[in-house]
């Protein structure tokens, strides 16, 4: 097949769709990315993309197009205009592309305007038209603060449901979203299947065993934004703080990083150390560390309603899961047997949680969570039906 990935976020930036590109070409596609400049998550567009420099290339046998937008920089305005410019400018340069792709596959990540570029595509040469959702909209609006009774929660509600009713096909990554898709204006008879997500191909392909250390290491790695309520781990630091054996690792970026560190420091919490935004090389040295993953979310509908791609690399790396969440991703946990989970934003429930773990059945559990990864959500699972998919959609 010829297929049109179509992404605003992409390599050099540390992005899923990168793999999932690279992994339909390794498996006999030829895969065409039209993407944007990089510049996630720093704001600023990296060096070597100025000034009309590559906007062709050709990376691990993927061709890429880039379209130019505004960099995000650190404020409110050029958060919003990197947001419009990207679907602005990569839908006029999709009018340019040749019009013998097979499919189009649009990756939706926040915001959903981003995906507009491939539904101009396949309007103007008749190609089959595939929304692979990891990020459900409007609902997501709610973790920035912004109510369901409010303009703007209903204008994107408006614009979201004509979106999605344009697609032949949407997979999404979490179940829960399928009813609340098809309960949008003009979507209720939309195709929809649902398809977990996976580990990239370095966490499946290493070993993650924990070091002996004398300390129970405890790991959040990815995204720190206000959705994902890291603030719950650092309280949950400062209750076990005077409690020998525990450390905490906060790896990534976000908005609420600086809060973060901030909060840490009034708690005087010298049981958590902070690693900041690393390249995706430098993780599996960095989980080596870790006796047990950490995944936080809000209390809110979204929230509730997402199951965060980092719980099956957490799987893959054969480490058990402590979850202060609700809703689908303590579920997910759950009925996986994979950890244990108590309520979001709890971080005395989280402490107890964590004082009264038992290091021998903590093995036990990764090793099982590593099990039901390969038995239920690989890659090689994650891939053969995707492929399939696309197969079928392709005229």
């Amino acid at each position: 097949m010829k297929i049109l990935v179509i992404t605003q976020y992409y390599w050099p930036e540390n992005s899923r769709v990168t793999d999932i590109a690279e992994s339909l070409q390794k498996e006999g596609n030829e895969v065409t990315v039209l993407t944007g400049l990089p510049n996630y998550p720093q704001g600023y567009i990296y060096e070597g993309y100025k000034k009309g420099e590559n906007r062709i290339q050709e990376h691990n046998g993927v061709h890429i197009v880039r379209a130019k937008l505004i960099e995000r920089r650190r404020d409110t305005l050029h958060r919003l205009l990197n947001y419009y410019s990207f679907p602005h400018y990569a839908s006029k340069l999709a009018k340019k592309l040749p019009d013998d792709f097979d499919v189009v596959l649009a990756v939706e990540e926040s915001p959903i305007m981003l995906v507009k570029p491939a539904i101009v595509y396949a309007k103007k040469y008749k190609k089959p038209l595939i929304m692979y959702e990891m990020d459900l909209w409007p609902e997501s609006l709610l973790a920035g603060g912004v109510t369901k009774k409010s303009f703007i929660y209903k204008h994107y509600k408006k614009v979201s449901a004509k979106i999605y009713s344009q697609f032949d096909k949407i997979i999404v990554s979490t179940k829960e979203h399928i009813p609340y898709i098809k309960e949008l204006p003009g979507c209720k008879d939309l195709d929809i299947e649902y398809l977990a997500q996976y580990a990239d191909t370095i966490f499946e392909e290493s070993e993650f065993g924990g070091e002996d250390n004398g300390v129970v290491d405890l790991m959040f790695a990815g995204n720190i934004g206000k959705a994902q309520s890291v603030d719950t781990i650092i309280r949950a630091a400062a209750l076990l703080k005077e409690k020998p054996g525990f450390k905490f690792h906060i790896v990534g970026s976000g908005s609420e990083l600086e809060n973060i560190k901030k909060l840490a420091t009034e708690l005087k919490t010298d049981n958590v150390a902070f690693y900041g935004q690393r390249p995706l090389e430098d993780m599996p040295g960095l989980y080596k560390i870790a006796d047990l993953m950490l995944v936080t979310l809000e209390d809110k509908p979204y929230a509730n309603m997402t199951i965060p791609g980092k719980v099956q690399t957490y799987m893959a790396v054969r480490k058990p899961i402590i979850g202060a969440i609700n809703g689908s991703c303590a579920n997910f946990i759950k009925n996986n047997n994979v950890g244990f989970a108590c309520p979001s934003g709890d971080s005395e429930s989280l402490a107890n949680l964590i004082k009264n773990l038992n290091l021998k059945e903590l093995q036990v559990i990764g090793e099982h969570s590593k099990n039901v990864y390969f038995d239920k959500y690989s890659k090689s699972i994650f891939m053969n039906k995707l492929i399939s998919t696309l197969e079928s959609m392709k005229k």
